[in-house]
């Protein structure tokens, strides 16, 4: 991917470039042990827009329990009762199809 000027887009920016998908999915997140639940608003490969009573702070990992999928995360930002979340590892095409068939 490239920007408008022919260079090469890397880090945060490819990230926000990756197709988000909207969605309302109840999730189980796990922070330091204590399972609490939350919903997906948003979902693509490399992270997701969590809606949570009380949201992690930023730089928290958390575990992710939705359907089959079984993921983890850090934290990037927390804004009220909505946060950023960044998958340990991209999503697959496969994995993301399953939630929003679900959602």
């Amino acid at each position: 991917m490239t920007d408008q000027y022919g260079s090469p887009i890397t880090g945060a920016a490819q990230r926000r470039h990756a197709p988000r998908y909207k969605m309302f999915e109840p999730v189980a997140l796990t922070l330091s042990g204590v399972e609490v639940r939350a919903h997906f608003l948003d979902l693509s490969f490399s992270g997701a827009l969590v809606h949570c009573e009380a949201p992690p702070q930023a730089g928290t990992y958390v575990l992710v329990h939705a359907l089959d999928l079984e993921t983890s995360g850090r934290v990037k930002w927390a804004n009220g009762k909505r946060f950023g979340l960044q998958f340990s590892q991209p999503l697959t095409q496969p994995m993301i199809d399953a939630l929003i068939r679900q959602g």
